[in-house]
């Protein structure tokens, strides 16, 4: 709830609006002319966010901004963005790849919570007793779910005692960042070498299109002469987030009534959730009776990718450095083993499961359990310039089905607050639930993976000519 009780002038807000601004806008130069980060292909977001950080109050102290600011930002633009995303429409497909590849998010997010937890209970106890061991449970969020949901829950659980959750989230994420761009493309490259694959188109690279090669972003479906159709977009977004705002603050009274204040906080950071399941219901009662076809694909994907620059931009400015320099120890201990983990089990289950694109699903599916999904397209396109493969959109699908496995995730992160008041049995018997959830999305996926490989035998054998099998 701090997120909404923050105290903004309207001054406040334009002018840490117009610093985001100025920064992706020396982000954009940056990435144009310098070589280094056209390299590695790092984001302009990325790259703004860590020159306000630079910039900002706790280095060179030149640039006027608030890191809880920065930090309400991420909060409100992680709904808004899922609230784009719901809007979306997509064509609903659950193939093998997009199965495959939901499991093994929601496994490596498991197996991050699993490594991340062990390891932060095991050094509380020992080299640094003042750590909470929440810090190991807030790696899955920072690496596979992102800065905005590192932030929101991490923030929730400054009501139990844990203060700087949310910023000791933002620096999982940028670290997280580093690792999917720089380790990344370094496994790229390596490739590239070692296949002779097609060179990255130049725009993709400096990130400017040059002219007669600008495709059409989005579709006018209002007439201007009444309305700008962008602004009703960007109406319907706004008035999805208020209807989000009572319902969060509906379902908090139920839980204040029910004497369940413990839960409030909680209820409060999962509002990206309901935005989405909001705004998925919205776009299902518009579009019924083709009444809706006025929601633009094109214009709801322009929005969602604007909210995205701003929240990592504004994820990376509200880092805590004096929060990330006292645990530096314990957390790049967490972030070494999470990203090995990661890299190893990857490596193995796409090379296992898949006879085709292994590396497309590799990359991309590193990129994302450690960035974002914005990470793993861009790396994809290293190797698929064209996104001639299905694996660029089997990402997109596949995350869909990770957000309703993951679930029972987010609800059992929070319980060592919520049920044990932060005591240490509780994270350890949250670690055993967790590994117990596991083994039964692991024992899943093997019955559906057994599944599909009986079925495939059985189509070849009747598909053969009489005499063979």
């Amino acid at each position: 709830m701090d997120a909404w009780n923050l105290q903004v002038s309207l001054g406040d807000l334009l002018i840490d609006f117009s610093i985001i601004g100025a920064l992706l806008l020396a982000g954009t130069w940056l990435r144009r002319w310098v070589p280094f980060f056209q390299r590695f292909l790092i984001p302009n977001s990325l790259i703004a966010g860590f020159l306000g950080l630079l910039l900002g109050n706790e280095l060179l102290a030149l640039l006027p901004f608030d890191s809880a600011r920065m930090g309400a930002y991420v909060y409100h633009l992680l709904a808004l963005t899922f609230i784009c995303v719901g809007l979306f429409k997509t064509e609903g497909s659950h193939s093998w790849g997009v199965v495959n590849l939901g499991f093994m998010q929601v496994i490596i997010m498991l197996v991050q919570g699993i490594v991340g937890l062990a390891i932060g209970i095991a050094i509380a106890m020992t080299l640094v007793p003042d750590l909470n061991p929440a810090t190991g449970i807030l790696l899955p969020l920072g690496f596979a779910m992102g800065p905005g949901i590192a932030y929101s829950i991490g923030q929730s659980w400054t009501a139990f005692g844990y203060e700087n959750a949310g910023s000791v989230g933002l620096t999982f994420a940028a670290i997280g960042f580093l690792i999917a761009y720089f380790a990344g493309m370094v496994l790229v490259n390596r490739e590239v070498a070692k296949t002779g694959r097609t060179a990255l188109p130049d725009h993709i690279r400096h990130g400017v299109r040059e002219k007669g090669n600008r495709p059409e972003g989005s579709k006018q479906t209002f007439s201007s002469a009444a309305v700008e159709p962008f602004a009703v977009h960007l109406a319907l977004v706004g008035a999805i987030y208020l209807v989000t705002f009572g319902v969060t603050g509906y379902l908090a009274n139920l839980l204040l009534l029910a004497g369940l204040e413990a839960e409030v906080p909680v209820i409060w950071s999962f509002h990206f959730i309901i935005a989405n399941a909001l705004s998925l219901g919205c776009r299902r009662v518009v579009l019924a009776g083709k009444r809706g076809d006025w929601i633009d694909n094109g214009t709801v994907h322009r929005l969602t990718g604007s909210f995205a620059e701003f929240l990592i931009a504004s994820s990376i400015m509200a880092i805590s450095l004096s929060i990330a320099w006292r645990f530096a120890l314990p957390m790049a201990l967490i972030c070494l083993a999470g990203g090995y983990i990661t890299y190893q089990l990857l490596k193995w289950a796409c090379w296992k499961v898949f006879r085709e694109h292994q590396f497309e699903r590799f990359i991309g599916m590193f990129a994302q359990m450690t960035g974002t999904i914005s990470s793993g397209l861009a790396l994809i396109r290293v190797t698929d310039p064209d996104y001639r493969s299905p694996v660029a959109q089997e990402l997109v699908l596949s995350s869909g089905m990770a957000l309703s496995f993951g679930f029972p995730l987010l609800i059992l992160i929070n319980l060592p607050f919520t049920l044990f008041n932060g005591e240490l049995k509780g994270f350890v018997i949250v670690l055993c639930l967790m590994v117990s959830y596991l083994v039964l999305l692991g024992g899943a996926w093997y019955l559906y993976y057994r599944k599909k490989m009986i079925q495939h035998s059985d189509a070849r054998v009747i598909s053969a000519p009489i005499g063979k099998s």
